[in-house]
């Protein structure tokens, strides 16, 4: 099959996030199974292509009541073509934050068949992902001046984090996707707005998120961000699938960015695993100048209220009480920012904090850190908990979402139901005291015997598309 992708953001070209992993990961492991996969995203002021694209020429598209010209260009790598949508849009400093990101994306959307047309591909499947991509499918369904063969093919739209669903004016943004006045009267109509992710989940032939209970979370008021009542209209065509992790370049017996690999031989050779570790942890600790005789709590994260970070700063203080070294990676919320710094400042021989993202550091953490809080209050799928397993160290983690669809509590980790900084200190309190124990070392080996591959999830999206096409 020709299975082509949609994502605002694919590593290594451009990331903030998870989503950026998840795209050539599964694409990869697509054409392993014998598919061809175009992924289409948009070419940034910052892509991270060396060499660059090649630029194959402009295409018009039709937007916003006419017609606009946008830039092509491609290059493959291991296996899986990439088309770069070109324009002003994207030459910007950073790939989202901006007021007129609705009208930015709405030209990616619609630019997303032409571009298909321009490279000579022809889907049999579209799969759109997140809210950047999400009107597609109402484009395929309704639009006009399509590429021929394009009109009404099969479309499959997932859910990476429902927060996130892209608002604007209802009648403008029908305007400039060059859609009927009656998709008014659409899934594009939330309240009268326009609703980038309402118009995917109503118009795409099959929805997924990225976790089986995910699925389940956002038909709950809680989760769904004001999308529960769609996502059970639509259950018929939902479903979740796990996402996987990138296993050849995140694979501590092969880690480059490690100076000492290890890994699960045939004897589980649990004391090279631990010596290993050891050797990264002390690297780490004298990074941060912290002191090495106590287990390490890491967290790699965004900062963010969705990622409980204000709940991991409420208990930091009875974490040292219970005995943990705290060390911190990740960026975002400034407030955030300045209470971590804070409270390194306040004890600065048992926790470091780096501001920001370095891809060789977190390999390090991975492997030198005891254990990894992931507080989240809600979390689509999450793979620093699968990470964390690949790598021996235990994960502690909020039973939400993916983290508690991957992690046994007791067996490979530590799971805590509230969302608040009493039911983290539940969960570490318990790490800390099996930490003194030989069940530790048992959960390492589990932990890292679990297998997070892409190829399960691809071959449940393979069977997902034969459907379509069928």
């Amino acid at each position: 099959m020709r299975i082509l992708f949609a994502s605002s953001e694919v590593y290594p070209f451009s990331k903030t996030g998870g989503l950026a992993d998840v795209i050539p990961a599964l694409a990869e492991a697509l054409v392993a199974l014998g598919h061809e996969v175009l992924v289409v995203s948009p070419w940034y002021k910052q892509l991270k292509a060396r060499p660059a694209p090649l630029w194959i020429g402009d295409i018009s598209v039709p937007f916003d009541g006419g017609w606009t010209q946008v830039g092509v260009g491609e290059l493959s790598q291991r296996g899986v073509r990439y088309a770069f949508v070109g324009h002003s849009f994207y030459q910007r400093d950073s790939f989202y934050g901006y007021a007129d990101d609705t009208y930015r994306f709405a030209l990616f959307n619609r630019a997303i068949p032409q571009v298909a047309a321009r490279v000579h591909f022809m889907p049999d499947v579209f799969h759109l992902h997140d809210w950047q991509s999400a009107y597609v499918p109402a484009i395929l369904q309704r639009g006009w001046d399509l590429p021929e063969g394009m009109p009404y093919r099969p479309s499959v739209f997932t859910v990476h984090n429902v927060q996130y669903q892209g608002s604007s004016a209802l009648m403008e943004t029908i305007n400039w996707l060059r859609l009927p006045t009656d998709m008014a009267s659409s899934y594009m109509n939330y309240f009268n707005t326009a609703n980038a992710m309402q118009a995917a989940i109503g118009f795409a032939n099959r929805v997924t998120t990225v976790s089986p209970s995910y699925a389940e979370e956002i038909k709950q008021a809680e989760y769904g961000y004001g999308l529960d009542g769609s996502f059970r209209h639509i259950s018929h065509k939902l479903q979740g699938i796990l996402n996987g992790i990138d296993t050849h370049v995140w694979d501590p017996a092969t880690d480059s960015l490690l100076a000492h690999t290890y890994g699960l031989d045939e004897v589980d050779d649990l004391e090279k695993i631990r010596q290993a570790k050891a050797l990264a942890k002390e690297a780490l600790c004298q990074r941060f100048h912290i002191t090495q005789d106590r287990p390490l709590m890491a967290i790699v994260s965004r900062l963010a209220e969705q990622k409980g970070i204000d709940i991991f700063l409420a208990a930091a203080p009875e974490l040292l009480n219970q005995g943990w070294n705290l060390l911190v990676l990740g960026s975002g919320d400034r407030g955030m920012e300045g209470a971590l710094e804070g409270l390194r400042y306040h004890h600065q021989d048992r926790v470091g904090v780096m501001i920001g993202y370095d891809e060789s550091l977190a390999h390090l953490i991975y492997a030198g850190a005891d254990s990894l809080a992931i507080p989240s209050r809600f979390e689509p799928c999450g793979l620093t908990q699968m990470l964390a397993m690949r790598y021996g160290t235990i994960p502690i983690a909020r039973a939400t979402g993916g983290l508690k669809d991957t992690i046994t509590h007791g067996e490979t980790g530590f799971l805590f139901e509230d969302a608040h900084a009493n039911g983290l200190l539940w969960a570490s309190w318990g790490a800390y005291q099996t930490y003194q124990n030989d069940h530790w070392g048992q959960m390492i080996l589990k932990g890292m015997g679990q297998d997070f591959s892409w190829t399960v999830s691809a071959k449940r999206y393979e069977g997902l598309y034969r459907e379509l096409v069928g």
